[in-house]
């Protein structure tokens, strides 16, 4: 009886063993899964990341240069408006200079 018990508990240590054993083998395959997705996720993580500040950076560039153009327009316009102004103020000016000119030298 002695030495079936001592059978009996050789037995149970080699099963305990072997559940150790795969039990570590499974919880490597897990954590060789973990860690494989644990790299993909931040990989996609960057990936989004840049994109998104790749779009936001082309996004912030479009509207710069909307504004840009508008400036140049309303400048080009203001600059048209004083050329215009200032035509009609020199025209007058260079009439009226003759005319002193003329009036004082004679014809």
């Amino acid at each position: 009886m002695a030495e079936s018990m001592a059978d009996e508990i050789r037995a149970k240590e080699a099963e305990a063993k072997e559940y150790i054993a795969s039990a570590k083998r499974e919880a490597a395959r897990m954590l060789s899964s973990a860690r494989t997705a644990a790299e993909l996720s931040i990989k996609e993580a960057r990936q989004k990341s840049h994109r998104h500040f790749r779009d936001q950076a082309r996004q912030a560039e479009a509207e710069a240069e909307a504004k840009a153009a508008e400036t140049v327009a309303e400048g080009r316009k203001a600059a048209d408006e004083f050329y215009d102004n200032s035509k009609n103020k020199v025209a007058r000016a260079a009439d009226w200079l003759v005319k002193e000119v003329m009036s004082a030298y004679g014809d």
